[in-house]
């Protein structure tokens, strides 16, 4: 899960004393060093973890050292700031703590170890193992809302996960099978007993997600221009293949189905693919033509983003999980209701199951609709009103909405909800990268931000906590990045008077937010748009169809 971090020697070298020697140890070395940091889990909050870790350190050393110093990732010496000492002593080897204060040390995240003999050096060139900083989360007043799943889930990490900052778990419903929620349930309650947090959890109910079908053989790829049948299958055998493309015969999505109209998008795979329904044959069948191609996959959701669609928003599986998030002891903090549209309907449904399993009105879950429909914004008032959280779920928003609008939807959602005195969660592709890569991107961290000074309560990991690589430096870059944000952000409000045309948004929010078509007139654009020059863009073909696509500047990197 840890790397090794790439260090240059003479720059660490410029911080020790003179006269140095040094020798890079074998990889074999640093291996079993990796084995340690393994075995004596640095994420342990007590001293005595500490103290073994580096024991067993020091006696992995071959003979001849006599004392370990630990330096940060710029070779400056913590020793001087009383961190701790160690010696190694004895025929035998073994190591003897001779200084150690811990609050200290565990500031230093990064760290190289350099082992001293004399005056000579030997630098281990490894980083070492992330150990979360210890911070007084109450401080912080946003939230980090952690989605688990097989990355996360397991007892050790749900443990580690609390320890580094998550304030609430969400348990996903689309993957409730196994009893991984039976077990996963109780342990975050004990760990966070233990870690004297509060620890809130999130049930997610799926709503009525639309997928295709399944697949008979390899991806059918779907060719711009081609005609494709779209429809209900009709038995097992009718799979998707090429010229067709079934739906299993759900109640939702036969409403589908039946709501098409000639003319409208259907969007496949979050808008990677799109047809267009050019015929309808009955309530079960469609033409459709390919106008943006791929390859097609099994079960890929489907959107319909220029239609109302007339069907619940609590489907059966739906009311079989919130019955069961509603019996766990205690219950959970909050129901999120996913595809919440009507203008109350679908919360109601929610309340009248909680009124039928008699759940006193203090156990009762907060009921959090998730926006994802552009109809919700004609009902916001009606949802608003059977709520006590909101979430904005740029996701499947930003499919049905068109994803340059989420930015200003995220804002009056935000606000709205804050006005109605609503706790608000912002999520999707918070910090996406990270389900790849250890630290987030500039623009990621940007994102945070922004979220933060548009007033949000919490920020939520999707992926990259229940399936990414990184699931712990996921929320901890999260929780820095709200801190941080929140720090400067009384500093904002000072140095940025309010400009012309700033957002302003009336206590009742009557929003049109539809799908007609985005302004693409560049005369009427203020903000110029920048493209860098490079092999892909270069050529005599490309540079006229980048200048066509809007861009006002070249930039040629010298």
């Amino acid at each position: 899960m840890y790397e090794r971090e790439e260090i240059n020697v003479d720059k660490l070298l410029q911080r020790l004393p003179k006269p140095v020697r040094t020798e890079v140890l074998a990889d074999s070395f640093l291996d079993k060093c990796w084995g340690i940091f393994r075995k004596y889990d640095v994420f342990c909050a007590e001293k005595l973890e500490g103290v073994k870790l580096w024991k067993a350190l020091l006696e992995a050393l071959p003979a001849g050292f006599s004392q370990a110093v630990l330096t940060n990732q710029y070779g400056w010496s913590l020793q001087q700031d009383s961190v701790f000492t160690y010696t190694k002593c004895g025929r035998d080897g073994e190591a003897a703590v001779t200084y150690i204060k811990f609050p200290d040390y565990v500031r230093f995240t990064l760290a190289l170890i350099v082992y001293k003999y004399n005056t000579n050096a030997r630098v281990l060139d490894c980083k070492m193992a992330l150990k979360p900083q210890e911070l007084d989360h109450s401080k912080r007043k946003t939230k980090v809302v952690a989605s688990l799943g097989p990355a996360s889930w397991s007892d050790e990490m749900l443990r580690k996960m609390i320890a580094v900052g998550t304030d609430i778990f969400r348990l996903n419903c689309s993957h409730r099978r196994g009893g991984d929620f039976e077990r996963v349930y109780p342990l975050i309650r004990k760990y966070s007993a233990m870690a004297g947090r509060r620890v809130e959890v999130l049930g997610d109910l799926q709503g009525p997600k639309f997928r295709v079908g399944e697949l008979a053989g390899d991806p059918v790829p779907l060719i711009e221009g081609e005609i494709f049948e779209f429809g209900i299958c009709k038995d097992d055998g009718d799979t998707i293949r090429p010229g067709r493309i079934t739906m299993k015969p759900t109640v939702e999505q036969k409403a589908l189905v039946r709501a098409a109209k000639v003319g409208i998008d259907l969007l496949i795979e979050d808008g990677l693919m799109k047809v267009n329904v050019v015929e309808k044959l009955s309530d079960t069948e469609l033409k459709v033509k390919v106008v943006r191609g791929g390859k097609l996959k099994a079960r890929k959701g489907v959107n319909v983003p220029d239609c109302e669609i007339d069907c619940a928003a609590l489907t059966a599986k739906d009311i079989e999980d919130a019955e069961y998030l509603l019996a766990l002891d205690p219950p959970c903090e909050y129901i999120c209701v996913s595809f919440a549209a009507q203008k109350g309907q679908d919360l109601q449904e929610l309340i009248d199951i909680m009124d039928r399993m008699r759940i006193p009105a203090e156990k009762r879950p907060k009921i959090c609709p998730k926006i994802e429909k552009p109809q919700a914004f004609t009902n916001i008032e009606g949802i608003i009103e059977k709520s006590q959280a909101l979430m904005v779920a740029r996701g499947d928003l930003g499919v049905e909405l068109g994803v340059y609008r989420v930015p200003f939807a995220q804002k009056l959602l935000i606000t709205r909800a804050k006005q109605a005195g609503l706790f608000v969660i912002t999520a999707t592709q918070m910090v996406e990268s990270m389900i790849e890569n250890p630290v987030p991107t500039r623009a990621e961290v940007s994102d945070l931000a922004n979220a933060v000074w548009d007033g949000t309560d919490a920020v939520m990991l999707s992926g990259e906590a229940a399936s990414g690589k990184y699931p712990l430096e996921a929320v901890m870059a999260e929780a820095s990045a709200v801190r941080e944000a929140e720090s400067v952000k009384h500093r904002l409000r000072r140095a940025c008077p309010p400009v012309e045309n700033a957002l302003v948004v009336p206590p009742r929010l009557h929003v049109d937010m539809g799908n007609k078509k985005l302004e693409t007139n560049d005369a009427l654009r203020k903000t110029k748009v920048v493209a860098s020059l490079g092999p892909a863009s270069w050529s005599e073909e490309m540079i006229p169809k980048m200048i066509l696509a809007g861009t006002d500047i070249f930039r040629l990197n010298c």
